[in-house]
């Protein structure tokens, strides 16, 4: 057969053909075997990776200022392989639905309450080794979690000291009737710690069923009566109460705390608590207050839109006669009492007007003449913002609350407002004129103005720690000792202007003008104190701030988008 015969025949011969082309499939085949096997394990450490780092950003979260080693720990715990590279970002998280996703996370916003945490790391690829330099792919993750520690806190209602007329006086302006508890009962309800959670449950089942939520009570109108109702129950159910019991009784029968009313979310902010069942708050959060401050915001919420006014005439051994006012303004909107939340928010005291007019008796030549000593002070709001929540691997001993604090600005004043109308109406600056410290006809006229204030307000942080939270202790910030020397400073700056008529006008008015202040030094600190014990008493603090936590939740912290 001719030679060009046999490559015709090679040509045409389809025998075989089958197997080669089954071993060309078979390259590929074992091809797409070593590609998937390197796709699933890199698969499979990027998995790993981002669970790792998901647990490294709750670890992170839950104590930001450890957020690195936390999340570093958490990463090498794990055995994520080939770590090359953590970052940390700390920042702010807004948990709104209005907002985009991609943008509830602002790094290095403020308040800090979430944490990013980015991992670049490799994953080993077994047959693509001679594709890749290194024979690893590189791999990056990231998780974003948002602590969700939550405290209770509040500012104002100090009530160091108790004393049973001015506080009588004081609920009774604000709730109306004739309150007269004793001594003995103001300590009693000064001592008793309420559970919050119990209380507000034992409110919402009498005001909005049992099946309502802490949301629905902090909509809901209710009484001052039915608080003291509520309040009464809680003391009833739990022991040592009995002289609570009987001292809340008092105030209800002896008040007009039926006819009081407000809104629940004046006193509470629930915070993350708000859409839970009635019953299940406490789960939540721990927070308790004691039975006086309650009845004390309540009283001075009660009264809705309106500031509540009261005046009353005290007894003061060395002065004539001491008429006290006090005019209570509406926290801000949206302040309550007591805040439930994460870190942000913020609570205010009502602004708070005050005035206190003392009758002195004359001396020596002026032994005919009684002279008046006129202090109005006006007190801004204070304000705690909560800062910082760091609970740490024992909450015991690394528990963390930081409170950033701006104590009230004052105002104060020797001197008399145009109208005691303005002076009443809160928002607006007061309009001051000379006061009359001095007027009997035909013998002696003087009059005089002095002015005293605080301005440099800044915020100071205040740190709580466990034993501090458990035992509600409170904790000042002050900007200066302003009470102690109220008066004697005021005095000190009285421009005086006398006007001597009758025998008197033989006598320089320079003379009298010292005599007048020689008679007035000497009782100064006599009205510092009386205005010392009714600022303790009632709540109030001069160019200060008591703060505290009352209660905190440490669980951990929550993955987000």
């Amino acid at each position: 057969m001719p030679r060009r015969n046999y490559a015709r025949v090679f040509l045409r011969d389809e025998r075989g053909g089958i197997a080669i082309i089954g071993a060309a499939f078979a390259i590929c085949a074992v091809g797409a075997l070593a590609i998937g096997v390197d796709v699933a394990s890199i698969f499979v450490e990027r998995r790993k990776a981002q669970s790792a780092v998901d647990l490294a950003a709750i670890a992170a979260a839950r104590d930001p200022d450890k957020a690195l080693a936390a999340a570093t720990a958490t990463v090498n715990d794990n055995g994520v392989f080939g770590v090359r590279d953590i970052r940390i970002t700390k920042g702010s998280y807004a948990a709104n639905p209005a907002i985009p996703v991609n943008m509830r996370f602002v790094p290095n916003g403020s308040p800090v309450n979430a944490v990013m945490v980015e991992l670049d790391s490799k994953a080993q690829a077994y047959f693509g080794k001679g594709f890749l330099p290194e024979g690893t792919m590189n791999v990056a993750t990231r998780a974003t979690a948002v602590s969700t520690a939550q405290a209770a806190f509040t500012v104002g209602s100090r009530l160091l000291s108790l004393d049973g007329g001015i506080l009588n006086a004081f609920l009774g302006g604000l709730l109306g009737g004739n309150v007269s508890l004793t001594v003995m009962d103001y300590n009693a309800l000064a001592g008793y710690n309420v559970d919050l959670f119990k209380f507000s449950n034992t409110l919402g089942t009498s005001v909005v069923g049992q099946a309502g939520t802490y949301e629905q009570l902090a909509a809901t109108r209710v009484s001052a009566g039915q608080i003291l109702d509520a309040m009464i129950s809680v003391a009833q159910a739990n022991a040592g109460g009995a002289q609570v019991d009987f001292a809340l009784k008092q105030l209800k029968n002896y008040s007009n705390a039926n006819n009081v009313q407000l809104y629940v979310n004046k006193l509470f902010d629930f915070g993350q608590s708000a859409s839970l069942n009635l019953g299940q708050g406490a789960a939540a959060l721990q927070a308790k207050a004691t039975a006086i401050s309650i009845i004390q915001a309540v009283a001075e919420v009660a009264n809705g839109h309106n500031q509540v006014d009261i005046t009353s005439n005290l007894t003061v051994p060395g002065l004539l006669s001491t008429q006290l006012g006090i005019t209570v303004g509406e926290r801000p909107q949206s302040s309550p009492w007591i805040r439930f939340g994460n870190t942000g928010i913020e609570v205010y005291t009502a602004q708070t007007r005050i005035r206190l007019i003392a009758q002195v008796a004359g001396t020596g030549l002026l032994s005919a003449v009684t002279l008046r000593v006129p202090v109005y002070i006006d007190i801004a709001a204070a304000r705690a913002r909560l800062a910082d929540i760091s609970c740490g691997a024992n909450p015991v001993a690394d528990m963390r609350v930081t409170l950033s604090v701006r104590p009230s600005l004052v105002n104060a004043w020797i001197a008399e407002p145009v109208t005691l109308a303005g002076w009443k109406t809160l928002g607006s600056p007061p309009t001051m004129a000379n006061a009359s410290i001095a007027n009997v006809a035909g013998l002696i006229t003087a009059t005089g103005r002095a002015n005293a204030e605080i301005t440099n307000m800044t915020d100071t942080n205040v740190v709580f720690r466990y034993a501090d939270i458990t035992s509600l202790t409170a904790k000042n910030v002050r900007t200066v000792n302003f009470t102690q020397s109220l008066t004697a400073s005021l005095l000190g700056s009285l421009t005086l202007n006398v006007s001597l008529s009758g025998l008197l006008s033989l006598t320089p008015t320079a003379i009298i003008t010292a005599l007048i202040r020689a008679i007035l030094t000497p009782v100064a600190p006599t009205i510092d104190g009386v205005l010392n014990n009714v600022l303790k008493t009632v709540g109030i603090g001069l160019g200060e701030a008591d703060v505290w936590v009352n209660g905190v939740r440490c669980d951990g912290a929550a993955l987000v988008r």
